[in-house]
């Protein structure tokens, strides 16, 4: 046999062997938690944006509803607020938020990330939070999330947040990838974990099309308007071609 037809069978175990995982994991993790698809957005248009009413949650309730969905769970870097679930037309959206004690805000740093795909310890050095709980493990937080899935009928698509504040959002996996990785890892597999870090990073433009590559075309000038503190107040078309709009109660814009 030579060797270029035994590297040519190698390859193709391989490739056989990475959807075999691939297949086997993604059903493990649908079965316990819901469809990973990947990130929620690029950048915000309006902040907070995964809060009732929001461009980025109408756009992606109205998918959720095409797609045979009745809740989505939004996978967040912790912030300053408590990540309590709420209802938009008929969909449940369910948040959980992690942590870092040595981080000082969400934004992920590289060298971490790496620490965490070669040692796995990151998730201990931090506290997971949900409905204005705190949970001191990933099981404890994940229980709570299936507790609330359990009582809704229907599936349930897992995404990570994805917002970034700075830097180019393709580059920048943004709010909510890290600990959506260790929850695919720990309830699918790395294969899983992995995939949906490279893959899911597109997802926005399945949920939004053209308005997601607005969001990359436009992204240092929306980030210039969540930076500012404008996105506070107003909620801004990912095209930047109409005037902000003011926010009305609790943020909802219906």
């Amino acid at each position: 046999m030579g060797l270029r037809r035994l590297l040519g069978l190698v390859g193709v175990g391989l490739i056989v062997l990475y959807f075999t995982l691939l297949s086997a994991e993604y059903s493990e993790f649908q079965r316990f938690l819901g469809d990973p698809w990947g990130r929620a957005v690029y950048v915000k248009l309006h902040n907070p944006d995964i809060a009732p009413g929001t461009p980025h949650i109408r756009t992606l309730v109205d998918f959720a509803k095409q797609h045979g969905y009745s809740k989505i769970l939004v996978i967040h870097n912790a912030g300053k607020i408590g990540y309590s679930h709420f209802w938009y037309h008929g969909i449940l959206i369910i948040q959980l938020g992690w942590y870092d004690y040595r981080t000082v805000f969400a934004q992920p740093e590289l060298g971490l990330v790496m620490e965490d795909i070669l040692y796995g310890q990151r998730p201990m050095l931090g506290i997971w939070i949900a409905d204005r709980r705190e949970y001191r493990s990933m099981s404890e937080a994940v229980n709570h999330v299936r507790d609330l899935e359990s009582a809704v009928p229907g599936r349930t698509m897992v995404v990570w947040h994805g917002s970034c504040r700075n830097g180019n959002p393709l580059w920048n996996l943004g709010c909510g990838a890290e600990p959506y990785f260790w929850i695919l890892s720990a309830y699918g597999g790395r294969v899983l974990a992995l995939t949906f870090a490279v893959l899911g990073n597109f997802a926005p433009i399945v949920f939004y099309g053209d308005a997601a590559l607005a969001e990359l075309r436009n992204y240092d000038k929306l980030q210039a308007l969540y930076n500012s503190g404008t996105l506070n107040r107003y909620a801004v078309d990912p095209y930047l071609r109409k005037k902000p709009m003011p926010m009305g109660p609790r943020g909802v814009y219906d």
